[in-house]
């Protein structure tokens, strides 16, 4: 069935690896939540590992979080210098603002899909102002069992915020699983914490290495005009 080159369409970001780099500021809250904890820091290979995921299952993983009252102490404290500090310690990646800016100006829907507690995740959106160009931003609860992608999805679909045909655009192989399971269009990108291994491996539909091959790839797959002012929020 040919798509609807004259409807707007939908299309979902991930946030870290993704938009934004998170590294050092998870490794700086990091750090300074081994210090207060007397932990081994977890080497970056680790960490690099760990973004993506929840950070109270990842911590969980360390020698002396055992007793399930100290390591929930130990996700607040993280939890409470990320809020301090680690929010504004995020890069945005090269070429990013500008190809979200080209989509928002063509009346697509756009949205951010992360896997980390939705208030850090409009705090980064707002730091960059991102939040101007976004239609909303979801993430996952701040306590609590962290809550996988593709559960996240579920409630956007429920509730009739995404629909099947649009796209997910992700850097790991969790955002390529959720994807396919809400008939969303599965986009990896490499510059991220994901292989692209991983990418392939959870049934991406497209892998690209840079924001510029991305950019290209959109710009056919949603060829519409640009119908709003590039100053403007969505209308």
């Amino acid at each position: 069935m040919p798509r609807n080159t004259e409807a707007p369409g939908l299309v979902c970001f991930d946030l870290d690896g993704t938009l934004v780099d998170p590294l050092l500021g998870v490794q700086n809250c990091l750090r300074r939540t081994c210090e207060a904890f007397g932990l081994p820091m977890p080497p970056e290979a680790t960490v690099r590992d760990w973004i993506g995921f929840g950070i109270r299952e990842s911590l969980a993983t360390l020698e002396g979080l055992e007793d399930p009252k100290r390591l929930e102490a130990a996700v607040d404290f993280y939890w409470e210098r990320y809020r301090e500090d680690g929010v504004f310690e995020h890069e945005l990646y090269p070429g990013v603002f500008h190809l979200l800016h080209r989509l928002k100006r063509q009346g697509h829907r756009i949205y951010i899909v992360s896997a980390k507690p939705s208030l850090f995740a409009r705090r980064i959106s707002y730091q960059f102002d991102l939040n101007l160009i976004f239609d909303d931003i979801f993430g996952s609860t701040l306590k609590g069992k962290w809550q996988p992608k593709t559960e996240v999805l579920a409630g956007l679909a429920r509730q009739g915020t995404i629909w099947p045909g649009g796209v997910f655009i992700g850097d790991r192989g969790v955002d390529m699983e959720g994807a396919r399971a809400h008939g969303l269009e599965a986009i990896g990108v490499t510059w991220g914490y994901g292989s692209r291994e991983e990418l392939a491996r959870t049934g991406a539909d497209h892998i690209f290495d840079t924001v510029a091959e991305l950019d290209a790839w959109l710009r056919v797959r949603f060829p519409q005009p640009e119908i709003h002012d590039a100053f403007t929020r969505s209308e």
